[in-house]
């Protein structure tokens, strides 16, 4: 080998080497803390280089909607403590602009309106009572019926002697060739339907009517008016359902079939799509199979006997006519539910701690929200009265985002008193056991959506009785939807505007004008999907901050003016 190779040889080998070692100072992990400092201790030089790799991955920004979900705690507890201040801020500066201004709840309510008031709320239940007798008339026709039925299918050439019986005349129906003729029996099953069925009407007509009389001529509180009016509609609804079940009950036992398969037009279209199974686990737990015969999909539901909190929920069965007796109805009439059903759910363990907490919630929102109303809404309103005569929009809109504020927190607190606090608190005293009064609705990232999420009772109640009726009629979706936000707005209206004796129809528009709102919105949960939190964002600002302080700002203003012209 020649000096000139022996000289090539080492400089590649001293240039491997640094590359070496280039190589594993590039590759080695930043020195631990306790490494630098033994170093240092020692007093050598040091051999920390600054060409390790920080940068390693392709990672999102912590607020980015690619990056994992990160707890926000610490914004939270921020937004509570602004909140809270910014919220005593306030408190100080209405004590100082209008002092102390609350008074003994109902002191300016006359001793008349209280008693008619009374008196309305104790003669709502005799309708309860008359749809009573009403089924138990009913359910004896039904006996009579069914007997009749049985004897034709065991004696079939008794059924021309049937058909030849004479009915009495009231059962004829005038004008036509049956007058000379008796009816058949499934006429006269028809006819004793439609007789039933219009005495119920009757009814629930005048469970709406007479209270509705009495809180526009009589009662002159509208608080007072308005409590009667919900508890006359409640009733109103219940008794519809009432009425509609044990119709399609009485007409199933009748005819001796099973009250899911009967011939009732919705019911069958309904219930024919859908075949369940039960089977029993070896560990215990339930398993449900729905098949979806026009949609082919198979959804299984795992239920464990022993995963119930409720104290172990159980289902009875109550058979019709078994179910029409006083017990029953009155379950019924006090239950939190507007849809009847023969038999519920019921939990087996009443829990007094649970049920006085609810009783303490109720009575702390109550009076938080007599607070807020009379030391921060009626203040608010009575300044925009001279801004709605001056037309001056600048105040007026500055008049609804500070009322956005207090109608806000009292609808919260209203929403949590009602459907949480007491109907839980009602549903434990009567052993209720379903329980979904409401879902997730704050969620809710349409208009649509939060339709169907926030007051299940009556949502269920449109659904069961309204919805499916008219969808398994031939009826598209659409319209059912205008039925019941049709049917909806003027009960609103009926709500709101009879109490105030102000039937201008801004409770009906309000709540007609959802349709066009859902339409707008059902676009944008389709792009942005159902977490959108735009579609959020949205649903808040025209419902709580827009949608209820400008409706109120609309009542009072004509409350006023119309007690300052009487």
């Amino acid at each position: 080998m020649s000096q000139g190779d022996s000289i090539t040889t080492s400089h590649s080998d001293s240039t491997e080497k640094r590359h070496d070692s280039t190589t594993n100072i590039l590759s080695a992990v930043p020195p631990q803390v306790e490494d630098v400092k033994s170093l240092s201790s020692k007093k050598k030089r040091s051999t920390y280089r600054h060409t390790f790799p920080v940068h390693t991955k392709s990672l999102p920004s912590p607020l980015s909607k690619e990056a994992p979900p990160e707890s926000y705690r610490g914004f939270v507890n921020l937004g509570m403590l602004l909140l809270f201040g910014n919220n005593i801020r306030l408190i100080i500066e209405n004590y100082q602009k209008y002092g102390f201004l609350l008074s003994i709840p109902g002191s300016n309510v006359s001793k008349q309106d209280w008693i008619l008031a009374g008196l309305a709320h104790a003669i709502l239940p005799l309708h309860v009572i008359i749809a009573y007798q009403l089924e138990q008339w009913a359910s004896r026709k039904a006996n009579g019926f069914r007997k009749r039925l049985a004897d034709q299918k065991e004696n079939p050439t008794t059924k021309d002697d049937e058909d030849k019986k004479a009915v009495p005349a009231g059962d004829r129906v005038r004008g036509s060739k049956k007058d000379k003729k008796a009816l058949t029996l499934e006429e006269q099953i028809k006819e004793e339907r439609k007789i039933v069925g219009w005495l119920h009407f009757a009814n629930v007509s005048l469970i709406l009517g007479w209270p509705s009389f009495m809180s526009y001529f009589v009662i002159q509180h509208p608080f007072l008016a308005m409590g009667c009016l919900m508890t006359s509609l409640i009733l109103f609804l219940k008794m519809v359902s009432f009425a509609l079940v044990n119709q399609d009950l009485r007409y199933a036992y009748i005819h001796d079939t099973p009250a899911t398969e009967q011939s009732s037009p919705h019911l069958t279209k309904v219930h024919n799509d859908t075949t369940s199974t039960t089977n029993t686990t070896s560990d215990g737990a339930t398993t449900t199979t729905t098949l979806t015969t026009t949609t082919t999909v198979v959804k299984t539901i795992t239920v464990k006997k022993d995963a119930e909190k409720l104290g172990g929920a159980y289902q009875y069965e109550v058979h019709y006519p078994r179910n029409i007796t006083l017990g029953n109805i009155g379950y019924f009439y006090l239950a939190p539910t507007l849809c009847y059903q023969p038999s519920y759910p019921r939990s087996t363990v009443f829990r007094p701690t649970f049920f006085f907490k609810r009783v303490l919630e109720i009575v702390t929102c109550l009076g938080m929200m007599y607070f807020l109303v009379e030391q921060y809404a009626t203040p608010t309103l009575q300044n925009s009265v001279r801004a709605f005569d001056e037309l001056a929009f600048g105040r007026l809109l500055e008049r609804v985002l500070k009322l956005s504020t207090t109608s806000v927190i009292i609808w919260l607190l209203m929403f949590y008193t009602f459907f949480h606090a007491f109907f839980n608190a009602l549903a434990e005293v009567l052993y209720f056991g379903d329980r979904r009064f409401y879902l997730s609705w704050w969620n809710a990232t349409s208009v649509g959506m939060y339709w169907k999420t926030w007051n299940s009772p009556v949502y269920t109640f449109f659904k069961r009785h309204v919805y499916l009726p008219m969808i398994t009629s031939g009826h598209s979706a659409h319209t059912a939807s205008v039925v019941i936000f049709t049917i909806s707005a003027l009960l609103h209206e009926v709500l709101i505007g009879i109490p105030t004796k102000m039937i201008y129809g801004y409770a009906f528009a309000g709540m007609f004008f959802q349709i066009p709102l859902i339409a707008m919105t059902a676009p944008l949960e389709k792009w942005r999907g159902t977490g959108s939190g735009l579609g959020n964002m949205i649903f808040w600002v025209s419902f709580t901050i827009l949608g209820q302080p400008a409706c109120a700002l609309l009542y009072y203003y004509h409350w006023t003016k119309r007690s300052m012209n009487a």
